[in-house]
């Protein structure tokens, strides 16, 4: 690493970290302290619960800091490099503007690196360690043996497969099941079991039944078989829909395929979980984007002072939110593919930024 890169790191690090601790604070007081205060005297949370709820949902909050901190950081140290007249000392100097920007790039990319390690492990830990404390006080009368599940399986052409019914789960174990499967949309067999249960290697095994076997040409001929044990491989795990249902912040993108796959074998749209499994990333990416944004911007000459950077800052931050809403409403009218409309505010502000950043270097 040369002394130029060591030096703008300097320069960064300092007004990174104050952007962290500020946008934390401004974060926090305005999307979680107020909820929390209300839930606390709702449910009665006592106040060393209310400081722990609130440390697990800080996480959430500095995940969305960190990419807004890089952003202020790029736009302080060059505005104060530039006010000291030190950017006209690297250029007289034979130091070209690509050169300076170099280690706002690496800095930027290696926040996006973490911010994606810090979104797929500390956030859906922290997130539903709060989660849970919560429910022990909002659901703490609420039963936990759930009652009447109903799921249904789709075939490729989108036509039933499979109808399953659970009267209750209790314990993991499954009580008076019913299930109907379906051939090209005919039915084909109905099973009734006293109870069943999901194998680890995969399936649904039943016990004390009874099974039908309907033939398709002829509907007046059918088989029946009384069974003591009898396996059908169910892709759905039961517990799965035993569960309640997680945040998208609270699992890891792995968590979040396996949500996508079994949305999918129901025949439940899960555009949504696809949406939330890309912006995992490409949130996670902003601080790259607004790296070269705040280099392209900060790098102009004119001078600058902590407020105006704080002001432009929230400026580019306001606009990325409106341009991430328009891709999050695109990709969820499934108007443009999911990869694409979670990408949408960075592909536009990275365009920007980089057309921004070549006027610069002309000049």
């Amino acid at each position: 690493m040369s002394l130029l890169d060591r030096y703008i790191f300097k320069e960064l690090i300092l007004p990174f970290i104050a952007g962290i601790v500020a946008f934390t604070f401004i974060l926090s007081g305005s999307t979680i302290l107020f909820n929390l205060v209300s839930e606390v005297v709702k449910y009665g949370i006592p106040l060393s619960h209310f400081i722990q709820l609130f440390i697990y949902k800080l996480p959430v909050v500095i995940a969305l800091a960190l990419p807004m901190s890089v952003l202020l950081a790029t736009l302080l140290a060059f505005g104060r490099m530039g006010n000291d007249l030190e950017i006209l000392a690297f250029r007289a100097g034979g130091i070209s503007i690509l050169r300076l920007v170099i280690p706002v790039l690496i800095f930027g990319f290696a926040v996006s690196i973490m911010t994606v390690w810090f979104n797929d492990y500390v956030v859906p830990k922290s997130s539903k360690s709060a989660e849970n404390l919560y429910r022990s006080y909002r659901d703490s009368e609420t039963p936990t043996i759930k009652q009447n599940i109903n799921f249904t399986e789709y075939d490729e052409d989108d036509l039933p497969q499979r109808i399953i019914n659970v009267a209750r789960i209790d314990e993991g174990l499954m009580k008076s099941l019913t299930i109907a499967e379906y051939e090209k949309g005919s039915l084909v067999r109905l099973i009734r079991a006293n109870s069943g249960r999901w194998l680890t290697t995969g399936g649904w095994e039943f016990y004390d039944g009874i099974m039908h076997n309907f033939h398709i040409t002829d509907t007046r001929q059918v088989t029946i078989i009384q069974f003591k044990k009898e396996f059908i491989n169910i892709k759905v795990n039961p517990l799965d829909l035993n569960n309640r249902t997680h945040k998208s912040e609270e699992l890891t993108r792995s968590e979040l395929r396996k949500v996508i796959q079994v949305k999918r074998d129901m025949g439940r749209d899960p555009i949504k979980y696809v949406m939330d499994y890309h912006m995992k990333v490409s949130l996670a990416f902003a601080s790259l984007i607004y790296a070269i944004l705040g280099a392209s911007i900060g790098l102009r000459p004119h001078r600058s002072s902590s407020a105006m950077g704080l002001g432009i800052s929230l400026l580019i931050i306001f606009l990325y939110i409106i341009l991430f809403s328009i891709g999050m409403g695109l990709g969820l009218s499934h108007a443009i593919p999911p990869l694409i409309a979670a990408w949408f505010p960075n592909i536009v502000a990275g365009t920007a930024g980089l057309l921004l950043l070549s006027k610069v270097v002309k000049e």
